[in-house]
């Protein structure tokens, strides 16, 4: 049977990640990141939905959810719960590196491709380490003057000390304030000059202030270190040999692909990204991101409130003594790690309607279904 057809049925079912296809890779290597960049007049975009053109279910084979230590009635209870929320567009659950629970709400599909806003800062973050593996980056703790001089040329001695670890850390010490110095930076016709432009606000490296300006800088070092663009970059190094294909991605006046929001991606791929990360990196046998990044996704670099805590690009919790990772995108799109259950959980929701939109509380869901539906180990 169909692995959609069981979905439809059961409300719940098993699949195993398997070697990409080679169609599948084939056709996220060479993607057209011209077709499919964005038009650089908006900082954020209207976030529609886009079709994913290549059907993965051949990169999925289904089982059973007890297979893996799971109750399906408890895991089913709570995605049923979830889909009271009227934008929930997608729920995955993968155990033991397989697919045990996948869910589609309110017209979405497997092949639906959506706007996963800041939880590609945490994509951002493995493209950087795997730059610094290529050696196309000395090291995080170089300074982004090195890669990015022209925007320095009025700049004080202090900026010219900010590094890129400042920057993915949420550590620049540039002036902004999320969702709102986004609107003067895209009246600007040139978004990294404005952003570096912002004025210090702290000593680089002290104090924590969340800013897609920064991550968009590191988009603009990685653009110039590789000599590709970001979006190119991430296809041949990190997507490509996965099976994923972004369906859009924003681009700035000047070139530079859009660093940390504004990529496309289905459920499924963000499952994969996941699942990457809960595999210490590996995807296939091979080491596709360097274990100093998934080791960075779980260090603490800030304490943001009681409840959450930054690292590099992810974001970190406690839920019921259980330590978890995620990336998390505006609105409701979550990848969770928790490496102690060997889990990773998958939300995605409709933000292309803000008065839809209510960004779902995945810890609720680990904690009280997710959880309790683990039986064995």
């Amino acid at each position: 049977m169909p692995i959609l057809s069981l979905l439809a049925v059961a409300g719940c079912a098993e699949a195993s990640p398997s070697k990409p296809t080679a169609t599948g890779a084939a056709t996220a290597a060479t993607v057209d990141c011209g077709r499919i960049a964005g038009n650089g007049r908006t900082f954020y975009e209207s976030n529609p939905t886009y079709e994913d053109a290549v059907d993965d279910g051949a990169d999925w084979s289904p089982t059973a959810p007890e297979a893996q230590g799971m109750d399906s009635t408890k895991l089913r209870t709570g995605l049923t719960k979830l889909g009271d929320n009227s934008s929930l567009f997608s729920v995955l659950v993968i155990r033991h590196d397989r697919l045990v629970a996948e869910r589609y709400y309110h017209g979405s599909g497997a092949q639906r491709s959506n706007n996963v806003h800041s939880a590609s800062k945490s994509i951002l973050q493995a493209l950087v380490h795997i730059a610094v593996a290529k050696g196309d980056i000395g090291s995080l703790d170089d300074p982004v003057a090195d890669y990015l001089p022209e925007y320095f040329a009025n700049g004080s001695a202090d900026k010219k000390r900010i590094t890129i670890r400042h920057m993915l850390n949420m550590r620049s010490g540039l002036d902004w304030t999320e969702d709102s110095t986004e609107r003067q930076v895209e009246k600007t016709s040139n978004w990294v000059q404005a952003i570096l432009d912002r004025p210090l606000k702290s000593v680089p490296g002290t104090t924590y202030n969340y800013s897609s300006g920064n991550t968009h800088v590191v988009s603009a070092v990685l653009q110039k270190a590789t000599r590709m663009s970001t979006c190119q970059f991430a296809h041949q190094y990190l997507f490509g040999p996965m099976g994923i294909t972004a369906e859009h991605w924003g681009r700035d006046p000047q070139g530079i692909f859009s660093g940390g929001y504004n990529v496309y991606l289905t459920p499924r791929e963000m499952a994969k990204f996941g699942l990457l990360y809960l595999q210490d990196g590996k995807w296939a046998g091979r080491q596709l991101v360097p274990h100093d990044a998934v080791r960075a996704a779980q260090a603490r670099t800030a304490q943001v409130d009681d409840t959450f805590a930054y690292s590099e690009g992810w974001w970190m919790n406690t839920v019921s003594e259980r330590s978890t990772y995620f990336a998390w995108g505006y609105g409701g799109q979550f990848i969770y790690v928790i490496p102690s259950v060997d889990t990773v959980l998958v939300t995605s929701e409709n933000t292309g309607n803000s008065s839809v939109n209510k960004e779902i509380n995945p810890r609720e869901f680990i904690r009280d279904h997710l959880l309790p539906a683990i039986t064995g180990p």
